[in-house]
């Protein structure tokens, strides 16, 4: 079961995790709460956070006189780019789906090795994804019960910087929900 998570504070002065779970598991109602045992940690996230973004289609609707008189939404695209600065197993998982990946066990003259196929022809499958974060006194909740890698960035490997797996995450059926909490109980 993850441990109770303190955003910004003891040993670990994190603002933000990001974590992963089968499609459709619920999402928390109190972002401060402990996450159910579902929920894994994918990895770090580089200082840059994350970016959502939210595409809109439109059309008008115009009367007789061809004024507009309405403008509906035809389409929409919800998406999370997350840079991701480890290279482990999970994030791996998350990236190119569990069955491109193959883990070997540690021997007792190797570590445990992680094969992943890159030229994959599929998307992996749809999960649940989490994001919780602070934004000052407040704790900040992004998540979606079901949601797919759809892209990744280009990857530079570079000995001066952290390997980043930039993914682009579309949300799915009923898309991305963001709650907060202030962190001011009442007395």
């Amino acid at each position: 079961m993850p441990e109770s998570i303190i955003l910004g504070t003891g040993t670990d002065a994190s603002t933000g995790y990001f974590f992963h779970a089968p499609a459709n598991t619920a999402l928390p109602t109190d972002p401060t709460a402990t996450l159910p045992s579902a929920w894994e940690k994918v990895g770090y996230i580089t200082q840059d956070g994350i970016t959502f973004g939210l595409d809109r289609s439109t059309t008008d609707l115009k009367d007789w006189a061809n004024k507009v008189r309405r403008t509906i939404m035809t389409d929409h695209n919800e998406t999370v780019q997350a840079p991701i600065m480890e290279t482990t197993e999970e994030t791996m998982k998350v990236i190119f789906g569990e069955d491109n990946v193959t883990v070997t066990a540690a021997t007792t003259t190797t570590g445990k090795k992680v094969s992943v196929n890159l030229s994959t022809s599929s998307l992996p499958d749809p999960e649940a994804f989490l994001f919780l974060m602070k934004d000052g006194d407040n704790v900040v909740m992004l998540g979606c019960k079901k949601g797919q890698v759809t892209e990744l960035g280009d990857v530079t490997m570079a000995p001066s910087d952290a390997i980043t797996w930039t993914t682009t995450i579309k949300g799915l059926d009923d898309g991305w929900v963001l709650l907060t909490d202030d962190g001011t109980p009442t007395t």
